[in-house]
């Protein structure tokens, strides 16, 4: 195309412009206004390659102004939208900017992604045409184009065009049921802050590779196409390649990306041409942008942003500065951010809060939900129709001081710290309930989808619930509720059998706010003592209870609205901290109170292993346990369908899986030994595929029933110590060829829980060695109804956490074992089951001076890494002069790089973190504790050793660092060892060389290790 040719494409283009009707040029603010004046200034710059293709300004401009006559002829304008089937090439750059210059939206669809995917945006997004190309599967149910056909023509001489507040694209989230609507005048500003920002314009080149349905993706092109840059499209394998292939000036990465390639040995080469480099999609460690910065001279900006907010709203710019947390950043051009608390009132400085937006890049909403009114909310200290977009962020302004301006700094989100803070105004003004929120939001967005299925025996047909109906009648059984004075603190006794009526039963309790004693096969004792009974008729209790009673199918649920329920209808609101359950084991006198904010922990947690969307079936069966209290919520907070049905036969039990198409389930050992060997005897491996994640409830599986599972099913094997105390999830390694231990070890992954083996001091056990089975964190249940004195002998204070944190003793033995750098837990029953003889542990103490805690601190923030990786690198210096090798040239910094992070770490106030090496003294443990006690009264080495009987062998030595939060007080080591395995004064020697070798590593950290000399005469340690 020559160059004229281009001006004349440009100058066709431009009249979208122009509206002869008003003879005046159109608003300025739409995306059609920058790529047009981008045409208009140079239309010979490239603006799109694809490996060696090119495609000018202008080349580009003419290709979209016969697509966009096509599209015109058909109906597109503005408040439209058009759905685009493309995969990643200049042909998809021509068609959504094709569909802006005739005024309509569009909408990305992945032609890689799964059909019922596409078919699921479609049905989101309601597009009035599908752009694709001849031969391209896609969905029916739309009108389509195929661009490959369309042949060249003028554009109309009166064309609308797009208007500044009209819909320039939309981003659908299947998963979430959500389809956000950005208008031009969003998208244009956060363009435009963004080439502020970046300093980007002709010249510069942008790599085009975020998933193409999501906002990173539509981000990357308007970077580049609204400001004359070039977009590069690369057909490289791996993303260094692209990078590397393409010398792109600009790039987004996320954080493990960033990592990725900081990590290459040859990432200065590979990253040299990178002038601009964008962190986003997940907070920045600060280790990983220290890394790139180390290998690049690029800028490092740390963005974030939403869809709701037209992409990327606050950015920071990554100095050396940032140690220890890289801040969200400072607010966009014409973007107000609010940190609120409950009330909607503004917290001050360095408090938290939740983060809401307001400002010009805010989108329009959702499209066709009810969500758009909880979440885009008035804006109580702004001008009169003054939105803000609530994004469910804890964040905290960072105070100003000298060096650092007052930003932001990422906390958490809201439904993961429900203990901490819970704004009331979301999910409808509905306060408090924190269960059932991501429930009333899932309905809002898919009402028609099946939320409940009940089946019961071979005799009877299956009771079917959707999203819609089960929130309807729920809010209406609430009222009524309500109305006989159900709310916090108030238990209701649900006696209702397996059904649909169940489910419908309890949300309802919990939307009144009330607790629910749920009740299967057995009544609870009197102790119980409900304010209410919930049941349906031939179910009732007055000979145990005098109390009222409720019969679900005799309430007149028409008489109340089933409208989501207002703050103004309740009495009081529901915290976090009020009972969701009060659980009544077999054989229990006293009941065991679980808050909302304990259970919205455990279904987090869950749901976080599980990672269930919309496309997920769980198949809940009856146990007869309340513990299994999860089953009711965690699949129908993300849009899942819960199979509910009574404990079948393995045969039957089979055929659900294969007839609904099951995907998780939980099963009991026995149900789960059966169901094995059931499968495995009729050949029915190829029946169960779709089953991918199974949840054992109750005992822990044997070596053999893993493996036997194992070789019929490829689902991950979890196993849910299923206490109604507390709860931790443990995983059971793929290992189907191999022999397993007995029993076997399993791996601990829920992220909210910690767990602890310690002795009969509450101190921690070596690995190896037996101990009793602690449990900690915000899914504890709040204690024993009405017993004080059970309450105090299991929940006991924690002493390796923040003040006033418990943790619950199990009374269950175990140990830990060393697989690698990862730990595993082996539990081995009751504590009251006999125990073998204990072995003859040893201790020694020392406390070391004030100096080596402040310089191991410093060097933690010089390094950006906790204070536990400097102690790990001393035991490393440690081992290799116990070898007599240690390696030569190698410095503090060259051990920091070359040790994995740390195998469990905590971001609270106390820590506690631990490591496992094999070396010349056999295994070795490091644990460091931040207890914020002081670590040891006395300085310098205790010489008597302290005997103690030791449930288990120690094999090798345990090191132990006590730190406190302020550096400038001691830090206290310890080391145990097995009394016949060392004498006193080996491990007197070991004790000095460690706290030597602390010291040295502090005092000169640039110093080879093979320099240092960690014999030192017996005097007082330094």
């Amino acid at each position: 195309m020559s160059h004229t040719d281009s001006v004349t494409a440009a100058v066709s283009l431009d009249t979208l412009l122009y509206n002869p009707a008003q003879s005046r040029s159109r608003d300025p603010a739409t995306l059609l206004a920058a790529f047009t004046a981008q045409v208009c200034h140079d239309p010979a710059a490239t603006a799109v390659t694809h490996g060696a293709a090119e495609l000018t300004y202008g080349a580009l401009a003419e290709r979209v102004e016969a697509l966009a006559a096509a599209l015109a002829e058909r109906g597109v304008g503005p408040e439209t939208t058009v759905a685009v089937l493309l995969p990643r090439s200049a042909e998809l750059v021509v068609a959504v900017h094709a569909v802006i210059a005739v005024g309509g939206a569009f909408v990305v669809l992945d032609p890689q992604a799964p059909a019922d995917l596409q078919a699921r945006t479609l049905a989101l997004a309601t597009p009035v045409l599908l752009l694709t190309t001849t031969g391209t599967p896609h969905p029916e149910a739309t009108p389509v184009l195929t661009i490959d056909t369309v042949t060249s023509g003028g554009l109309p001489s009166e064309l609308p065009g797009p208007g500044a507040d009209n819909p320039a694209y939309l981003v659908v989230d299947p998963g979430a049921g959500s389809a956000v609507v950005v208008g031009h005048r969003a998208a244009q500003a956060n363009s435009v802050w963004r080439q502020r920002l970046c300093g980007i314009g002709a010249g510069d080149s942008v790599l085009w590779h975020a998933p193409l349905s999501g906002q990173a993706a539509i981000g990357e092109l308007l970077l580049a196409l609204q400001t004359g840059a070039t977009l590069v499209i690369s057909g490289a394998e791996t993303l260094a390649r692209a990078v590397a292939e393409t010398r792109v000036t600009t790039a987004c990465f996320d954080p493990d990306e960033l990592a990725e390639l900081a990590a290459l040995p040859d990432a200065e080469q590979r990253l040299d041409a990178l002038r601009v480099v964008l962190s986003c999609g997940a907070p920045l460690p600060a280790k990983t942008a220290a890394a790139l910065r180390a290998v690049s001279g690029a800028t490092l900006w740390h963005v974030y942003g939403r869809p709701e907010t037209a992409g990327e709203f606050v950015a920071h710019e990554v100095t050396g500065a940032d140690l220890e947390v890289v801040p969200l950043g400072s607010a966009a051009d014409d973007v107000e951010l609010l940190i609120l608390d409950e009330h909607l009132c503004p917290v001050a400085d360095g408090e938290i809060g939740e983060l809401y937006v307001s400002g010009v890049q805010l989108a329009r909403g959702y499209l066709g939900r009810q969500a758009t009114a909880a979440t885009f909310l008035a804006n109580p200290i702004g001008p009169i129709d003054d939105r803000m977009f609530a994004t469910g962020d804890l964040v905290r302004r960072r105070p100003p001081t000298p060096g650092w301006t007052a930003e932001l700094e990422f906390v958490g989100r809201v439904e993961n710290r429900p203990d901490l803070y819970r704004p009331e105004p979301r999910r409808g003004g509905l306060p408090g309930e924190l269960l059932l929120d991501e429930f009333e939001a899932q309905a809002a967005a898919t009402p028609f989808v099946p939320a409940v299925v009940h089946v019961p025996d071979a005799a009877g047909s299956a009771a079917i619930i959707t999203y819609g109906d089960l929130d309807r009648r729920t809010n209406q059984l609430a009222r009524h509720l309500s109305a006989l004075g159900v709310g916090p603190e108030v238990t209701v006794l649900v006696d209702i059998p397996r059904s649909v009526e169940l489910v419908v039963g309890i949300y309802a309790v919990l939307k009144a706010g009330g607790a629910v004693v749920p009740v299967e096969d057995a009544i609870p004792p009197a102790a119980a003592d409900p304010g209410l009974i919930l049941t349906v008729s031939g179910r009732r209790h007055r000979a145990v209870y005098d109390i009222p009673c409720v019969v679900l199918d005799e309430v007149a649920s028409a008489d109340y609205s089933d409208e989501p329920i207002t703050r103004g209808e309740r009495r009081n609101p529901v915290l976090p901290q009020h009972p969701a359950f009060v659980l009544y084991p077999r054989g229990a006198r006293h009941g065991i109170t679980v808050s909302h904010s304990a259970a919205v922990h455990r279904v987090t947690g869950m749901q976080g292993r599980h990672g269930f969307t919309g496309r997920d079936v769980y198949l809940h069966q009856a146990a007869g346990t309340v513990t299994e209290w999860h089953g009711y919520l965690l699949p129908l907070r993300s849009g899942a369908t819960v199979v509910l049905t009574e404990p079948p036969d393995p045969p039957r039990l089979a055929d659900l899986v294969a007839t609904y198409g099951v995907t998780a389930a939980d099963f009991t050992p026995p149900r789960l030994t059966a169901f094995t060997d059931h499968v495995d005897r009729r050949g029915l491996r190829d029946r169960i595929t779709t089953l991918r994640s199974v949840v054992v409830l109750g005992a822990p599986l044997s070596a053999t029933e893993v493996r036997a599972f194992g070789a019929v099913s490829d689902a991950r094997l979890h196993h849910d110590y299923g206490r109604a105390e507390a709860t931790v999830t443990l995983t059971y390694p793929r290992q189907r060829d191999t022999d397993l231990p007995e029993p076997p070890a399993v791996r601990v992954r829920d992220w909210n829980r910690r767990v602890y083996v310690l002795d009969t001091r509450l101190r921690p056990t070596s690995p190896g060695a037996v101990g009793e089975l602690y449990l900690s964190g915000a899914q504890l249940a709040r204690g024993y109804r009405d017993e004080p004195a059970g309450t105090s002998d299991r929940f006991v204070a924690n002493p390796f956490g923040i003040p006033g944190e418990r943790m619950f003793r199990t009374g269950e033995r175990a140990r830990w074992e060393i697989d690698g750098t990862a730990a595993t837990l082996v539990r081995l029953g009751a504590t009251t089951a006999a125990r073998p003889q204990p072995a003859v542990g040893a201790s020694m103490r020392a406390r070391v001076g004030a100096d080596v805690g402040r310089r191991l601190a410093e060097l933690a923030h010089r390094h950006a890494v906790p204070p536990f990786a400097i102690a790990r690198a001393a035991m490393t210096l440690l081992l290799s002069h116990e070898s007599g090798t240690p390696p030569a040239g190698t410095t503090l910094a060259d051990i920091l790089c070359a040790e994995p992070d740390p195998v469990v770490s905590s971001k609270t106030a106390a820590t506690s973190e631990c490591c496992a090496k094999t070396g010349p003294l056999g295994p070795v443990t490091l644990s460091y504790f931040d207890t914020g006690a002081d670590p040891f009264p006395v300085p310098g080495l205790e010489l008597a050793a302290v005997r103690f009987d030791s449930p288990g062998p120690i094999h090798g030595v345990h090191f132990i660092v006590s730190a406190h939060p302020d550096p400038a007080d001691h830090l206290g080591l310890e080391i145990e060892y097995h009394a016949d395995r060392f004498d006193d004064q080996t491990a007197a020697a070991l004790l000095r060389r460690f706290a030597r070798a602390l010291a040295l590593l502090t005092t000169a950290p640039e110093t080879p290790i093979d320099t240092f000399d960690l014999r030192i005469p017996r005097k007082a340690l330094p």
